[in-house]
């Protein structure tokens, strides 16, 4: 069974993300989990000045070192509120932003949806992570979008399905690293028409 975070962004938009945050936790019955702590740095690779793991800060920068390097993206995601996000971070994200046979093969980048803070958007713009969200399609948490170098979409994990998240974890790490060295293959054009990192 997949379990998804249903998320109202335009309504959080048009309400202020403050007053949207406030408003789901009491409705949700005033439990908002925090996230899983951040592993510490000293444990993860870094290449040429770019961390493997990082929450999104420089959009054209992270582009550019995954075309030099024809290496691709994993975006997680998450909401502070979101207790299955949580999970998703704890048993399946920490461990495999430790695990050396992750390491060298993509960067992975974090987008807390309901988080003031802000990060440079493709276009060189300052962008919200919700209203990047919305540009993206993403309808709720947790959510992974894999893209190429170029910023295509490449893949997708909607939601939790904890039984099964390492296998789609694996099949869509694999296929993104096959497609960032080369897109003309049919599995990488199946998100074509979705929204991408333009």
């Amino acid at each position: 069974m997949t379990v998804f975070c249903r998320l109202p962004l335009r309504f959080l938009s048009s309400l202020g993300r403050s007053f949207g945050a406030l408003f789901l936790a009491v409705g949700l019955g005033g439990v908002a989990p925090a996230m899983a702590a951040e592993v510490d740095d000293s444990k993860m690779a870094i290449y040429d000045d770019v961390r493997f793991v990082a929450h999104l800060a420089d959009l054209p920068a992270d582009l550019g070192w995954m075309r030099e390097n024809e290496k691709p993206m994993m975006l997680f995601f998450h909401a502070s509120y979101c207790s299955y996000c949580k999970k998703i971070d704890e048993e399946f994200l920490i461990p495999m932003r430790l695990d050396p046979d992750y390491q060298g093969r993509m960067i992975i980048r974090r987008v807390q949806i309901d988080s003031d803070d802000r990060f440079i958007g493709v276009d060189g713009n300052w962008k919200q992570p919700a209203a990047f969200a919305d540009e993206l399609d993403v309808r709720g948490v947790p959510y992974v979008l894999f893209f190429s170098p170029d910023g295509e979409r490449i893949g997708e994990i909607t939601g939790a399905a904890p039984g099964f998240y390492n296998h789609y974890l694996d099949r869509n790490v694999d296929r993104a690293e096959r497609c960032a060295k080369d897109m003309v293959q049919a599995e990488c054009r199946e998100f074509i028409d979705q929204p991408g990192l333009k």
